[in-house]
C-alpha cells in the first residue's frame, strides 16, 4: 500500500502543472542559422519539453517569432490545411494526424542520425526536410514547394519508416504515436495573419503554427518528478537502505 501511495504521489506531482494551466505548457519559437525561408528548422524553448529543434507541420497558419504561445500536446495538426481525418478533443475542429513518414524523419533528426542532414549544407537540408514534412502532411502538392526539394527525405521515409519499403499511401498513413513524435498545437490570444479564432475555456485564442516534438520516456518523467519533491532521489535511496537495515 505504501508503494502505491508513493506512485500516486508522483503522478500527482507530474499532473500538478496541467491542473492549473489548462494548456500543457508554453513555448517560444525563433529562427536560427539553419532556418530555410519561412520554414524550419526552428529553436523551441518550452516550459514542458525543454529546448529543442523543430519543424512546422502546417503551411497556412502563421506565428510571430519570439512571442510566447500556449500549447496542447496532440496526435496531429489542428485546422491547418487539407488531410483532416480526425477530431481535435480540445476544440472539436478537424485534425490531421502526424504521418508515419513525418514521425520517422523527425525522430531521426532529433537523434542526430538523419542521413545527409548534419553537414555543411544544413540550411538547404532543413528546407528539403521541411518540404518533405509539408508534403507528407498534405499541406502542399509538390515536394519542391518553398524553393527546396524534399524528394530525398521523402524517399528515405518510404524506405525506412515503419516496416519499410512503403507505398505513397502507407508513408502518409497515421503514425499512431510511433517514435514518440507528437504535435504541439499552438494558441495565442493575439491574432497573426489569418489564423483561425477558437474558443477554449471561454477565451478566444487563435490557432497558430503547429510544431513537431517528442515526448520524453516514462523513466525520464519519473526522474523529473522526483526532483520536484522536497527530497531528491538520493534521499529516497538512503531512506530505503535505513528501513532495510
Amino acid at each position: 500500500m505504501k508503494k502505491l501511495c508513493m506512485v500516486l504521489s508522483l503522478a500527482g506531482v507530474m499532473a500538478a502543472p496541467n491542473l492549473f494551466a489548462g494548456f500543457d505548457g508554453t513555448i517560444v519559437l525563433t529562427q536560427n542559422a539553419y532556418s530555410y525561408g519561412n520554414g524550419g528548422q526552428f529553436t523551441a524553448v518550452s516550459s514542458g519539453l525543454g529546448t529543442f529543434q523543430t519543424f512546422c507541420i502546417e503551411y497556412t497558419e502563421e506565428y510571430q517569432p519570439g512571442s510566447q504561445y500556449d500549447y496542447y500536446e496532440n496526435s496531429g495538426a489542428v485546422a491547418g490545411g487539407s488531410g483532416a481525418y480526425a477530431t481535435d478533443p480540445h476544440t472539436g475542429l478537424p485534425m490531421d494526424n502526424i504521418s508515419i513518414g513525418t514521425a520517422w524523419l523527425y525522430s531521426q533528426f532529433r537523434a542526430g542520425t538523419l542521413a545527409n542532414y548534419f553537414n555543411a549544407n544544413q540550411q538547404l537540408n532543413a528546407g528539403n526536410l521541411q518540404d518533405a514534412i509539408w508534403y507528407l502532411e498534405n499541406e502542399t502538392s509538390t515536394l519542391a514547394f518553398n524553393g527546396a526539394d524534399g524528394t530525398y527525405y521523402y524517399d528515405l521515409a518510404k524506405q525506412y519508416a515503419g516496416a519499410g519499403n512503403l507505398t505513397d499511401a502507407q508513408v502518409a498513413a497515421d503514425s499512431d504515436g510511433a517514435y514518440g513524435v507528437i504535435a504541439l498545437n499552438l494558441y495565442s490570444t493575439v491574432k497573426v495573419g489569418d489564423n483561425l479564432p477558437v474558443t477554449i475555456n471561454g477565451t478566444t485564442y487563435y490557432a497558430s503554427q503547429d510544431q513537431l516534438a517528442i515526448v520524453p520516456e516514462p523513466t525520464t518523467m519519473i526522474a523529473a518528478a522526483l526532483l520536484l519533491l522536497p527530497f531528491g532521489a538520493s534521499t529516497l535511496r538512503i531512506l530505503r537502505r535505513n528501513r532495510m537495515a
